[in-house]
């Protein structure tokens, strides 16, 4: 018998194909575990603000009022008794000494805020206890698709 040691170019190539093919796979599953990732550090950060919001309520009996404040955004990075300030105001007291943006890069939350109440407006990339991927509206009662100040 005549035996060939090795692999034909064939047998190289379906190998090649399944790799590739589980490469793609690890990826996609990696890509969307990060988009969730990211979902969660949204909420968090959401639920920060809220509560730094809450506590600005109890001692000034309202919200700050903006038409529409970037936060986390030079100039909205600090929630102070002047509302929303850049790092550098030394106002007192200060309920949330520093906010950041959004997981993503130059991703912000807006806020708009009235006495009446506010509304913070971020997006998910991902379904998530909220619902699919959406905009949504952070308010003192909860979270939910409408831009209202409540």
């Amino acid at each position: 018998m005549n035996y060939r040691r090795g692999f034909s170019v064939l047998e190289a190539l379906i190998v090649v194909a399944v790799f590739g093919l589980l490469a793609t796979l690890a990826v996609m599953s990696l890509n969307s575990a990060r988009a969730s990732l990211r979902d969660a550090q949204r909420l968090s950060d959401v639920s920060t603000v809220r509560a730094g919001l809450s506590q600005y309520w109890l001692e000034k009996a309202n919200y700050p009022t903006a038409e529409s404040a970037m936060v986390g955004q030079a100039g909205a990075n600090k929630l102070s008794a002047a509302g929303f300030v850049d790092q550098t105001d030394q106002t007192t007291p200060v309920y949330i000494q520093s906010l950041t943006g959004g997981p993503k890069a130059n991703e912000f939350y807006r806020y708009r805020g009235s006495s009446a109440g506010y509304s913070l407006r971020f997006q998910t990339e991902t379904k998530t206890d909220l619902g699919n991927a959406n905009i949504y509206y952070a308010h003192a009662s909860g979270i939910d698709g409408e831009d209202v100040d409540k």
